[in-house]
């Protein structure tokens, strides 16, 4: 009894290990094999020195309040709620015993709550099982989506997905006529840096650009690589003079990176359009940010260009 109660616990506590390591979380051993020891001693007590019945369900309830925490969608969910149920028949189990079982008593002797309990934790552990493969199922498409939407090297949208975000902000326009702005950004020399310093520098410094610039866009702007070393940035329910504050940030920011002996300084030239009254398409407003971004780097680079066409109508 001692044996297969340690398997039980043991099995709950590797499945709570399990679970930390799948949602990155440092997984604490110590303490929980001190909880297993502990209640072992326990059990040995009440069967030898006192037998009686008590319940184990600490770990459960621990786990539950983890899944609770740390993970997401529906397979969690299940885990959750079918950890939660074999904690309530475990607690049943226990308080009935109370009234039920004696120190006489066969623990193992047919009745309602005990064939209740065993087929419980039988069902439990088919639904665990398949809780968990749904939980690897649903982090796999999840790494999937991402790939499939995320440059590898610098972390921002592809150019197909900064695109169907940027189709969207265009049919909200026309929809609804709610303002957008567009910025095309370019990192300054930088095949000069690929020729002096080589591509793994030019992949870092890329890298940096990508994640500076992100961090002077607000929450509610999307950033996407178009191709090489060009980045364009959709910038919804903005008009022109918040769209110049953000892209004048945004060249502040990059321009701040230090320079270090393995990164060469690091500039980029922006430039700027916002949707205008007759454009009907995004391409109109992409090609006037792009027009933009070649005034800014003949203009002598890291600084903001606006397109020179009128300002955009704002209803």
């Amino acid at each position: 009894m001692l044996g297969g109660n340690g398997l039980l616990m043991a099995g709950f506590a590797c499945f709570l290990f399990g679970s930390q390591r799948f949602a990155g979380v440092p997984v604490s051993w110590r303490p929980w094999g001190a909880v297993i020891a502990a209640a072992l001693g326990l059990m040995a007590v009440f069967l030898w020195v006192q037998p009686d019945y008590r319940v184990r369900v600490l770990i459960c309830v621990f786990h539950v309040r983890f899944l609770l925490r740390h993970c997401r969608g529906f397979a969690s969910r299940l885990i959750v709620w079918v950890l939660s149920a074999q904690a309530l028949v475990l607690l049943t189990r226990g308080v009935s015993s109370l009234w039920l079982d004696s120190p006489t008593s066969d623990r193992f002797a047919p009745s309602l709550v005990q064939t209740a309990y065993l087929a419980v934790f039988s069902f439990a552990v088919l639904l665990v099982s398949v809780g968990v493969l749904l939980m690897a199922s649903e982090r796999l498409r999840s790494e999937f989506e991402h790939l499939a939407t995320h440059d590898g090297l610098t972390g921002a949208f592809t150019r197909r997905a900064a695109l169907q975000m940027a189709d969207a902000e265009m049919q909200r326009w026309l929809r609804q006529r709610q303002p957008f702005a567009v910025l095309m950004l370019d990192a300054d020399h930088f095949k000069k840096i690929n020729d002096v310093y080589g591509h793994l520098v030019g992949d870092t410094v890329l890298h940096d650009i990508a994640a500076q610039v992100s961090g002077a866009l607000r929450a509610t702007d999307r950033l996407g690589r178009f191709g090489g070393e060009e980045f364009v940035a959709v910038l919804p329910a903005t008009d022109l003079a918040a769209a110049v504050a953000v892209a004048e940030r945004v060249v502040a920011s990059v321009r701040s990176l230090p320079v270090l002996p393995d990164r060469p300084r690091c500039t980029v030239s922006v430039g700027l359009a916002a949707v205008q009254a007759d454009d009907a398409r995004f391409d109109q407003v992409l090609g006037r940010a792009d027009a933009a971004l070649y005034l800014a780097k003949n203009r002598g680079r890291d600084q903001v260009a606006i397109h020179a066409s009128v300002a955009p109508v704002v209803e």
